[in-house]
């Protein structure tokens, strides 16, 4: 099962996957009991890396979140290939991604010292993007129960070549995710607009 849900900058999304995350955690807890299944785990999978001030700050920020939502979290923190991490989890498993935004941008610019100017390669790109396709056709899949969390920056106006790659591959990602998941959801001001499931 995969939920995906995304929003703008600080529009309360990660909040709210945190919080469904945490609710359908309980409801397999409860189904555990009920049916005396093997008890899964709640993850929490962060892709982000704390290289600078800002991102420390919303690691600490996310961290301190987590903590008032459930003690059952356990994080995993892998920047890029997060498709290897899959194979590990039950089906009683809930994983939380955070964020398919930052796993693109790792994804795209890995190496970046070594060949900055690889992004522009179209057959580059093209592989990225097979291999997120992949990697999110997978979470919608698996036994587990996914909750993947993204940045929504189609209102944007980008003048630069990079940001406009990087939107339109982030645009196809979303529309793959949007296709492949059970549920769909729009945060906006802390409010949540389901697109699609949960009628």
């Amino acid at each position: 099962m995969l939920i995906f849900i995304t929003g703008g900058v600080r529009s309360g999304k990660s909040s709210y996957a945190e919080r469904r995350a945490v609710d359908l955690f309980h409801e397999e807890l409860y189904q555990v009991k009920l049916f005396n299944k093997e008890k899964g785990a709640l993850y929490y999978l962060a892709t982000g890396l704390a290289d600078d001030d800002e991102m420390k700050q919303r690691v600490e920020k996310h961290q301190l979140q987590r903590s008032k939502t459930s003690p059952h979290w356990r994080v995993i923190e892998q920047s890029t290939n997060v498709g290897e991490r899959l194979p590990l989890f039950k089906p009683t498993d809930v994983i939380l991604i955070d964020c398919l935004t930052t796993l693109l941008t790792n994804e795209l610019f890995n190496d970046w010292q070594d060949e900055p100017d690889k992004w522009k390669d179209p057959f580059y790109r093209k592989k990225i993007e097979t291999k997120l396709k992949s990697f999110i056709t997978h979470l919608a899949r698996g036994k587990f129960t996914a909750v993947l969390v993204s940045n929504e920056v189609s209102h944007e106006l980008f003048l630069d070549e990079l940001p406009l790659v990087y939107a339109k591959l982030l645009g196809t990602l979303h529309q793959h995710a949007v296709c492949e998941s059970d549920e769909a959801v729009l945060v906006e001001a802390g409010i949540p607009i389901i697109k699609k499931g949960r009628e």
